[in-house]
C-alpha cells in the first residue's frame, strides 16, 4: 500500500457514496493531478504519517461497509493499475483535464464523479 493506492481507493470510495447517497463522503474534493485524482490534504497527511497510524477513517458501519466493499474489490490492483483506470477516457480526471482553462490541480467536479459512478458497476 502506497499513498498513490491510497487515494485512488480512496477517490472510488468517495464516488460509490456520492453515486450512492447524493452526498460527499467527507468533506475534500479531489483534484486533478497527473497521476489521477488527489485529495490534497488528506495526500499531505499521509506524507507526515504512517498509514498505519491512522485510525481515525470512521465510527459509521455503514462508512466502514463501503470502505470494505472498494478494498475487496480494488484492494488487489496496484497503483499503476488503479491510476491507469481513474484516466480512462471519459472519466471525471478525464473530462477535468480537457476543460477550457485547465490546470493541474483543478477540482474535479462532483457532478461528474456522480454520473460516473452511477454508469458504472463498481459498487
Amino acid at each position: 500500500m502506497n499513498i498513490t493506492k491510497t487515494q485512488k481507493l480512496l477517490y472510488i470510495a468517495y464516488g460509490i457514496y456520492l453515486a450512492d447517497k447524493g452526498q460527499r463522503l467527507f468533506d475534500e474534493h479531489p483534484q486533478c493531478w497527473p497521476f489521477g485524482p488527489v485529495f490534497p490534504t488528506t495526500r499531505n497527511r499521509l506524507l507526515k504519517e504512517r498509514l498505519e497510524s491512522i485510525t481515525d477513517i470512521s465510527d459509521n458501519a455503514e462508512i466502514n461497509g463501503l470502505i470494505e466493499k472498494v478494498f475487496d474489490k480494488f484492494g488487489a490492483q496496484t497503483a499503476q493499475w488503479l491510476s491507469e483506470w481513474s484516466h480512462q477516457a471519459g472519466s471525471p480526471w478525464d473530462k477535468t483535464r480537457l476543460r477550457v482553462g485547465f490546470k493541474w490541480g483543478m477540482q474535479i467536479e462532483d457532478q461528474d464523479i456522480e454520473l460516473y459512478f452511477k454508469q458504472m458497476s463498481v459498487a
